[in-house]
């Protein structure tokens, strides 16, 4: 038979208690009658001598456990993405989709305020319904790990389609632009992926087209800017090929402004999932009684907003205003982790790594 580990918890208020305080797994000693002796050896000391303080202890104690492993679940989450995010557009496209100020951004909204946001969830007392953790249960449960997994796969998904199936492609050489598969996508009578194409391919440098520059057209120095024939040097590209091709700057930018936009929002839903880690189905449940989440939630989204419409602070983040149609897409796109988290809610956890 195997031997179950048991968690014991002891009070007492006198010296000859303090063996068994010292010895138990959770000592409580009483603030009012208790000796210094039992203080000293317990792990808790209740103020109030009242029993039922050791109910809220545990409580607490639940809560801040589970908000722990919130914040945990959802950052986590948010790093699976960016990293691969990052690694993938540096190896395929020469550059991350996601610049290094946006990135910055996403870290402060990711890590300080929905810290904030997740880490201030008051206990309720169906806390104190289900069994206590095991003692030596992981941090990182199954459910959890199915979340993670399963939300950075869709996350993934979707940045990727709009990565490489939105935008206008333009080849070195090419006097137009290849329309990718999503750019005839019509939207409210309009066409909202019908861009010019971030992605970096041969000399169309995001950062280059972005600043107003064009590489020459021709450079002796550097093979890959003609072709060979007869014997003469004849240019791949036209002398306003920068401009035929890539349009505007603010053009240029725009693909990837949805890029990073449909990101953000991602994480802003997301967020509300990781309020629940024990597979719960309603994970608006109790979000009323927190205010401050509220607060983070519309204030990081409402920061989001300005971030890519208001003039010189866009520019900063290397953004471009979007059409209205554009952002229903990214709303849509963004609050989607919503509905899936239900139907992710039936995909079994057993099948996943974890306690």
């Amino acid at each position: 038979m195997t031997k179950e580990l048991q968690t014991v918890a002891v009070t007492g208020d006198g010296t000859n208690d303090a063996p068994a305080l010292k010895k138990a797994d959770v000592g409580f000693a009483m603030g009012i009658q208790g000796t210094d002796v039992a203080k000293n050896a317990s792990d808790i000391i209740i103020m109030d001598d009242n029993f039922k303080s050791i109910v809220s202890a545990v409580m607490w104690g639940r809560c801040v456990y589970d908000n722990i492993c919130k914040f945990l679940q959802f950052q986590l989450t948010v790093n699976i993405t960016a990293i691969v995010i990052a690694c993938v557009g540096s190896a395929i496209l020469t550059q991350s989709p996601l610049t290094a100020i946006q990135m910055l951004w996403v870290n402060l909204i990711m890590d300080s305020f929905a810290s904030l946001a997740l880490a201030t969830e008051d206990p309720n007392p169906s806390l104190l319904d289900r069994k206590p953790y095991p003692r030596d249960r992981q941090v990182l449960s199954k459910t959890m790990v199915k979340n993670m997994l399963l939300h950075a796969s869709w996350q993934l998904i979707v940045l990727f389609t709009l990565i490489f199936g939105v935008g206008n492609v333009c080849q070195d050489g090419a006097k137009s632009c290849t329309m990718a598969p999503l750019s005839n996508f019509e939207f409210m009578g309009a066409r909202p992926f019908a861009v010019p194409s971030g992605r970096p391919t041969g000399f169309d440098l995001a950062s280059t087209a972005a600043s107003g520059a064009c590489p020459p057209a021709f450079d002796p120095s550097d093979k890959k800017t003609f072709t060979k024939s007869r014997g003469k040097e004849i240019p791949l590209r036209s002398e306003d090929y920068c401009k035929h091709a890539k349009g505007s700057a603010a053009d240029t930018t725009q693909h990837y402004t949805m890029i990073f936009n449909v990101f953000v929002l991602m994480q802003c839903f997301n967020e509300i999932n990781s309020r629940k880690i024990h597979n719960e189905l309603n994970v608006f449940e109790g979000i009323h009684k927190n205010p401050l989440f509220i607060v983070i939630v519309l204030g990081t989204l409402a920061g989001q907003v300005a971030l890519i419409e208001m003039p010189g602070i866009n520019t900063a983040f290397g953004c471009q205003s979007l059409t209205k149609e554009q952002w229903y897409l990214c709303l849509a796109l963004g609050a989607s982790v919503l509905p899936l988290n239900v139907l992710f809610r039936f995909v079994p956890s057993s099948i996943f790594p974890g306690a």
